[in-house]
């Protein structure tokens, strides 16, 4: 059996070069993508770690489609 693919962490991803490259494409600075991260970090900081009951959808017009 193959060894389980280790993903890359946030640093790797950050420290990779090709990433100025992808930035600078896109107009985007990494003060920007830092900004950006550390928002999320404190979003999700205070996010509530209990789940609700999630309300069942309802039916959509596509779905009776996909039983087909």
């Amino acid at each position: 059996m193959r060894a389980p693919w280790k993903e890359p962490t946030l640093d790797d991803l950050l420290s990779d070069p090709i990433l100025d490259v992808l930035l600078a494409h896109d107009r985007v600075s990494r003060d920007d993508l830092r900004r950006l991260v550390e928002q999320a970090q404190r979003t999700l900081a205070r996010t509530p770690r209990q789940w609700e009951a999630a309300a069942p959808t309802e039916a959509r017009p596509c779905d009776s489609v996909a039983h087909l």
